[in-house]
């Protein structure tokens, strides 16, 4: 046992599946594009749904990380039995999440909670729009009806407002849909809160400690948008030890552990007008700095009654691990029937080339893992 977690901790038997999940990655992409055909004959719903499965299982390995390194996330309600409150209807129904951005992992959080409702089918985000390029998953994500944008508001709006859109498809065929915002609009550092909080001093804001400033735009334009049943106000804070955590760590056999605190909020009870929106957003923004210090102090959050929350802790689905090991096998049994071809068929050339190619491949994922450590932009930016 000592010896295997030495060997997790070296990164190695993670690296050595890279080339595993990425041929995983390609069969599931390639199954996405087939899809199409189905848009093609007017079979919208039915290519939505196969996407839902697709993308579903695509992200089941990343999953699988929080059980390889032991990992541990604890919901908490703000009302009540966190089951019966949040986990049975987020994922199931048309819904919206915003939440504050403290690090790497943030967006697998998210994730966790979904499939612990009603399954990994139903995420959607708000992503960069060179993300879209990402080899790979930038096309399965923009396949699964991700909204694509580049930070610009005159030039997003049409992009949001289509997505936006979209979701009224999934509404009216009762696909389940969950739609996550980061209104802070990038990840918490020391000089980003800094910048942030000079920019609250100079506009006679609050100022915030322990979050960014809130641009409260495009939530307010999801929001009154969308045809939704729910909006899920999410706070996220991680334990001591894993202020650094991302997904080379949790590669490499570190436990990280993480709390969040979810308050179900009807659309109702949110304000239409987009003045009052904001200032309410940033009444949020205050009540979560407020409750990360709290938690940071006292190790618990308080639910509306004042009484400390009810938690659970959330579990990975057993799909996710049989996925990873079968994406493993799918590599092994691809790769021997290559090679008996190549040796058959006297193809030493091609078979020497893509197994140099291969170890290459899986040197340059190590080393672009080890310069960029995915907390490589840490350098604040003035707020404007």
């Amino acid at each position: 046992m000592e010896q295997w977690r030495s060997l997790k901790q070296s990164g190695i038997p993670a690296l050595l599946a890279v080339p595993a999940l990425l041929w995983f990655a390609l069969c599931f992409t390639t199954m996405q594009a087939l899809c199409l055909v189905l848009v093609a004959f007017g079979m919208t719903k039915e290519y939505t749904e196969a996407t839902r499965f697709l993308i579903s299982v695509l992200h089941r390995p990343f999953l699988y990380l929080m059980q390889y390194s032991n990992s541990r996330i604890y919901v908490y309600s703000a009302k009540g039995d966190v089951k019966a409150e949040v986990l049975n209807t987020i994922g199931f129904d048309q819904s919206v999440i915003f939440s504050n951005h403290r690090g790497d992992l943030d967006w697998l959080i998210g994730l966790m909670v979904e499939d612990n409702g009603g399954g990994l089918g139903c995420c959607k985000a708000i992503v960069k729009r060179e993300l879209i390029f990402l080899p790979l998953f930038g096309f399965s994500w923009w396949a699964a009806d991700f909204i694509c944008i580049n930070r610009n508001w005159q030039t997003d709006r049409r992009r949001l407002d289509a997505g936006f859109k979209r979701q009224h498809d999934y509404s009216r065929w009762a696909i389940p849909y969950t739609l996550t915002i980061f209104p802070e609009g990038t990840r918490l550092t020391e000089a980003k809160l800094v910048d942030s909080q000079e920019y609250c001093k100079s506009k006679g804001l609050p100022v915030l400690n322990h979050s960014l400033c809130p641009r409260a735009k495009g939530l307010w334009s999801a929001i009154n948008s969308m045809r939704l049943e729910n909006v899920y106000d999410i706070t996220v804070v991680e334990g001591a030890d894993s202020k650094k955590a991302n997904v080379l760590t949790l590669a490499q056999g570190t436990p990280a552990e993480f709390h969040v605190f979810i308050e179900k909020i009807s659309p109702n009870d949110i304000p239409k007008n987009e003045e009052k929106f904001s200032a309410w957003l940033m009444e949020r923004w205050q009540g979560k700095d407020e409750r990360i210090a709290r938690f940071q102090r006292d190790g618990q959050f308080i639910d509306a009654t004042g009484a400390a929350a009810d938690r659970q802790l959330l579990s990975v689905d057993s799909r996710c691990a049989q996925t990873t090991y079968g994406a493993l096998l799918w590599w092994i049994l691809s790769s021997l029937v290559f090679f008996r071809y190549c040796v058959m068929h006297g193809y030493f050339r091609l078979l020497v080339g893509t197994a140099l190619g291969t170890l290459l491949l899986v040197a340059l994922i190590g080393v672009v893992i080890h310069q960029v450590h995915f907390t490589h932009s840490a350098q604040g930016k003035k707020t404007k």
